[in-house]
């Protein structure tokens, strides 16, 4: 299983490409979105996409009427109270699913899951050496989505697609708290462990703590169980 990146998610890499080739740091501007849009070669559609996807993660801010600047990434991310609900509903909806979910992989899993399990994570590696964030947050989609396939019951799979562009933006939200960047990576390790040692109760119990870690991590609080 590979999930395939979308326009949007090429434009936001092509986006921190230039940031990182001009040397631009916080408080820098980027260009304006015409201009961009036209380096870029992109829909100006595309373009805003990219740039929610950018803003999302903590990698720049954009202010009506102002345009779009360079972050600093220890200030974290200041969302608005719809941001906020709705990522909070996120949370509940993956803390009530994800967990339940693992504890099924680790007994249906074959090992194609676990080999699949594990080349997102060594991707997942391999995206934060190279400071390529919009691949690291694809590839810790990617893991969430083999736990699905190896749940051996597509009906999660089916109830998940209709959010499953917000439950990728919402799985972005961690990546703006730049202390804590890689704790995704130790917390899929700790789950495809007992995914591997077929251990249901100690997959459910990682998948617990990772989905409200990630939650902390995002600077979202929600009512939980």
């Amino acid at each position: 299983m590979s999930r395939i990146e979308t326009a949007p998610e090429r434009a936001a890499r092509a986006i921190r490409n230039l940031i990182k080739s001009n040397g631009l740091g916080p408080g820098d501007s980027l260009p304006a979105q015409r201009e961009l849009a036209a380096t870029l070669g992109i829909s100006r559609a595309s373009l805003r996409e990219a740039l929610a996807t950018l803003e999302a993660m903590g990698l720049i801010r954009v202010q009506a009427g102002k345009g779009a600047y360079i972050a600093d990434p220890h200030d974290g991310l200041p969302r608005d109270d719809n941001q906020k609900r709705q990522a909070a509903q996120v949370y509940q909806f993956r803390l009530a699913i994800e967990p339940y979910v693992a504890g099924l992989a680790a007994q249906a899993r074959t090992r194609d899951h676990l080999i699949a399990l594990q080349r997102s994570i060594d991707d997942m590696q391999t995206a934060f050496e190279a400071d390529d964030l919009i691949t690291a947050a694809n590839a810790d989609t990617e893991f969430h989505e083999i736990l699905l396939s190896a749940s051996g019951n597509p009906l999660f799979a089916a109830a998940i697609f209709p959010a499953a562009q917000t439950i990728h933006e919402n799985q972005m939200l961690p990546f703006a708290n730049a202390a804590a960047i890689k704790a995704p990576l130790r917390e899929h390790e700790q789950i495809l462990r007992y995914v591997r040692d077929r251990n249901p109760s100690g997959a459910r119990d990682a998948m617990h703590f990772h989905v409200l870690s990630a939650a902390t991590r995002a600077n979202i609080a929600f009512l939980r169980p």
